[in-house]
């Protein structure tokens, strides 16, 4: 039922607003009408009525009246609160939608900040000066599952260096703020850092005071994942000196007592680079276990074959080279030209980072002949290149 209260003058207006019944009918139509009613030529004339046979049409029509004026507003109120409630359905739904596309967006950006903090990577397989304008450097060692150590170089963007930091972090500083916020497995890498020890430096060496429960003397092998993992990461310090907690000389089971601190190569490792594929699927370049070589010569022609079946060569069948080296400039010239447009984009980038990162091992730059373009993607082939500051950059955003 409605709640409205009705009174005689809403009854009054309400009657006064129903249609008007107006009769069309002409004068002769209605006198020949009445002339053919036989209830008109009765002797008598029409019997009269009771009075009260006059009450019920009109309570009829009042009643008929009332009925309506509860049931219109009834019907245009239950219309009215579908209506609204269709509006805010629609209303409620429309926030719902742009909930549901923002949090979308939500995820995709946070998937995107996820994939830029530690897997999105430049196109190359090395860094370049130019890669470091704006970023600094940061080099570290990741081990792989096949007890390989490869050279990473993570790209920081400058203002997100932390203050603590300065504008020039070295190595030391650098590892110290972010090896422990690098996820490694999800770089395809096995869990190996940060070390168990604590590192410090005192001028050009590092130190490193081992924890009692670390485990890189459990094989000669470890031992030599430990070596290789520290060239990679401490350049531009000349030495390394392991020790235990207290700072005395560490001894490892497999070697005893190590009084001597331990030569860093830094970039001058003297190393040639092969293809290295990681458990993910991703090629990435690496030196073969460390091994060096005499001359920049005989590194660029060890490359030219896989050293084994860890490691293989980034020179495609069928493309050869001469190296020569000519007032400190190493001239690689290709047997025929070669078109870099006419290999995937990856393996010649693979090939060209891969001779570069060579040269760069003996501090040398690389100046090639005999090459289709002499533009090609970054590379300026009418003069020498500049040496590659570090392998496989990857950039590093931490939040």
């Amino acid at each position: 039922m409605s709640n409205d209260k009705w009174n005689e003058d809403t009854i009054e207006k309400r009657l006064r607003n129903m249609p008007v019944v107006k009769d069309q009918r002409s004068k002769d139509e209605i006198m020949q009408r009445l002339k053919e009613d036989t209830r008109l030529s009765e002797p008598n004339g029409p019997k009269k009525r009771p009075s009260k046979s006059k009450w019920p049409p009109i309570i009829a029509a009042v009643a008929a009246i009332v009925l309506l004026t509860i049931i219109v507003p009834t019907f245009i109120q239950q219309n009215n609160e579908v209506s609204m409630d269709k509006a805010t359905t629609e209303e409620s739904a429309d926030p719902i939608v742009m909930e549901d596309s923002e949090e979308m967006q939500s995820n995709e950006a946070s998937d995107a900040s996820v994939f830029t903090k530690q897997v999105s990577a430049p196109l190359s397989y090395a860094a370049y000066p130019a890669d470091i304008l704006d970023h600094t450097a940061f080099h570290i060692g990741l081990a792989t599952d096949q007890a390989a150590i490869v050279p990473v170089t993570f790209l920081i963007p400058n203002e997100r260096l932390p203050e603590g930091l300065g504008t020039s972090p070295d190595a030391v500083a650098l590892y110290n703020e972010y090896a422990n916020t690098i996820d490694e497995e999800a770089l395809g890498f096995s869990e190996y850092h940060p070390y168990k020890a604590m590192i410090s430096s005192n001028g050009n060496q590092v130190q490193m005071k081992f924890t009692a429960d670390h485990t890189y003397d459990r094989s000669s092998a470890t031992l030599e994942m430990l070596n290789l993992s520290v060239q990679n990461t401490f350049q531009g310090y000349d030495e390394i000196q392991f020790l235990q907690e207290d700072a005395t000389p560490i001894t490892f089971d497999q070697v005893g007592q190590v009084d001597e601190p331990i030569s860093l190569s830094g970039v001058a490792s003297r190393q040639a680079y092969y293809r290295f594929l990681k458990s993910d699927g991703e090629a990435v370049l690496s030196t073969n276990f460390g091994k060096t070589s005499e001359t920049v010569e005989q590194a660029l022609h060890e490359m030219k074959k896989s050293p084994n079946d860890i490691f293989s060569t980034v020179i495609p069948e069928g493309i050869d080279f001469t190296v020569k080296e000519v007032k400190g400039i190493v001239n690689v010239k290709f047997t025929k030209v070669l078109d870099l447009d006419k290999m995937q984009s990856e393996k010649a980038l693979q090939l060209l980072d891969g001779i570069l990162l060579t040269a760069a091992s003996f501090d040398k730059q690389v100046e090639f002949d005999q090459i289709a373009q002499e533009q090609w993607n970054k590379f300026d082939f009418t003069r020498p290149l500049e040496k590659p500051l570090g392998a496989n950059p990857k950039y590093l955003i931490n939040e």
